[in-house]
């Protein structure tokens, strides 16, 4: 089992990685995202956000690729490829709320409702997973532990 420290030193260069591998694929979604508002129906812009979400999934695929590393523990394994079935579930709900919409079986008030219990659940979801792979392996790097570091690195570069 890989120490704590030495776990979030490599959660974070991960993450400086991928955020460099997608910084211009996600400009470029952007920019077709853009273009299509300018040119085109507003409905023609949902598959484009769509496929704006493929760079999380890359991100979450080699963060799932990474914690694998840390740990044998058979329920901590299972527990990370979870993780990043809720990434792929994400997409998927994602997906269909889309199809949905465009072919008209979904009103903009059970869209909203949809849109805020799927929010809310992939929300709780990532938490859980997160405490429980804590619970597995107390030397596991939570998401907020994560973000707290990085925010600290990002401090001390621009003092």
């Amino acid at each position: 089992m890989i120490d704590h420290t030495v776990r979030l030193e490599r959660m974070i260069e991960n993450d400086r990685k991928r955020q460099k591998q997608t910084l211009y694929p996600t400009f470029g979604f952007i920019a077709l995202f853009i273009i299509y508002f300018m040119t085109t129906d507003v409905l023609l812009l949902l598959p484009i956000i769509l496929v704006g979400q493929f760079p999380m999934l890359y991100k979450s695929w080699h963060r799932m690729k990474l914690l694998l590393t840390f740990n044998d523990d058979a329920r901590y394994q299972e527990k990370v490829r979870s993780e990043f079935g809720l990434a792929v579930g994400n997409l998927v709900f994602l997906l269909l709320l889309i199809t949905s919409s465009i072919l008209g079986w979904i009103t903009l008030l059970t869209f909203i409702i949809v849109v805020l219990v799927g929010l809310i659940t992939f929300i709780v979801l990532g938490y859980r997973i997160d405490r429980e792979l804590k619970t597995i392996d107390p030397e596991h790097v939570t998401g907020p532990e994560l973000s707290k570091a990085l925010v600290e690195r990002q401090k001390g570069k621009t003092s």
